[in-house]
């Protein structure tokens, strides 16, 4: 979503999916075992209830979290020019405003130190303009990379397509959830602005759409960034759209009460299990 130009390159970039394939022979990705998977239920329970007392998540959200043990989750983050975008009030006491990256880093992170504890395969972490890690199981992993600014656009096609492709043999082993958070609109490979082809690939590459739900999490509240979002979760199957957290917990409080409280904690769990269980995808509109 950057506007910015850039000079052209004297050699051609290698391929988002070379990069990929470099990545994950560094990492073994296709040589993990999914036989730690099986760690027992009562070795990681401790660490899961501390989780939860961690970022105070509500007991009825906490619930909901076990059916994640029969997936693996997909974070894909938008590290376009854009997400540099200050947001909200300056809390930090030096006076530094947050910016969307920062706050993707903490959502990022505490998605990480839950699947830690539910799957110790950890989560892949793709990025819309650079690498992608593989099996992260600790936020302090991630320090390094967003320590980066983000900068480039905003070509989550091609590495959402890569996600299904590096996936497509063990979908039928384990169900496959992915995260993609972005602020902006996806473009082509030319920089052009492409929704279309982000909503086939919702609505037609998912094979078996079941087996594959989506959560798009909006990194900001500018209609005119996300707009193309709207209504797209009640016309695509196993697909969520879930607003910044800021916009979230307004909606939330003008459905159920500013009394009933939600935690950036609760924010996590609805961005996990809204396109897997419809009680959280309802929970912001009125009943």
């Amino acid at each position: 979503m950057d506007s910015r130009e850039y000079q052209q390159p004297i050699t051609p970039p290698p391929s988002y999916s070379s990069i990929v394939n470099d990545n994950r022979q560094a990492y073994g990705s296709d040589n993990y075992s999914h036989q730690n998977y099986r760690e027992s239920r009562q070795e990681r329970m401790p660490n899961f209830d501390e989780f939860i007392n961690r970022y105070e998540i509500n007991p009825s959200f906490a619930e909901k979290l076990y059916v994640l043990r029969g997936y693996e989750i997909v974070f894909i983050c938008d590290d376009s020019g854009s997400m540099n975008a200050p947001v909200g009030e300056i809390t930090n006491p030096h006076g530094k405003q947050r910016t969307r990256w920062d706050e993707l880093k903490q959502t990022v992170s505490i998605v990480v130190d839950l699947a830690s504890v539910l799957d110790p395969d950890g989560v892949d972490v793709y990025f819309l303009n650079r690498e992608p890690m593989f099996h992260v199981r600790s936020a302090s992993e991630l320090e390094n990379i967003f320590a980066m600014e983000p900068e480039g656009s905003t070509p989550i096609v091609p590495v959402f397509r890569q996600v299904l492709k590096d996936k497509r043999n063990h979908i039928y082993e384990r169900k496959l959830l992915i995260l993609i958070a972005t602020d902006g609109i996806p473009t082509d490979d030319r920089e052009r602005t492409d929704i279309h082809t982000l909503e086939h690939v919702l609505k037609n590459e998912r094979k078996p759409t079941n087996q594959i739900p989506v959560t798009i999490i909006a990194c900001t509240d500018d209609e005119e960034c996300i707009g193309y979002l709207n209504n797209w979760d009640r016309k695509i199957p196993n697909l969520d759209v879930v607003d910044d957290y800021r916009s979230e917990k307004k909606e939330i409080e003008a459905c159920r009460g500013k009394d009933l409280p939600f935690s950036f904690g609760d924010y996590i769990v609805k961005i996990l299990i809204g396109s897997i269980d419809s009680w959280f995808d309802n929970w912001d509109e009125k009943q």
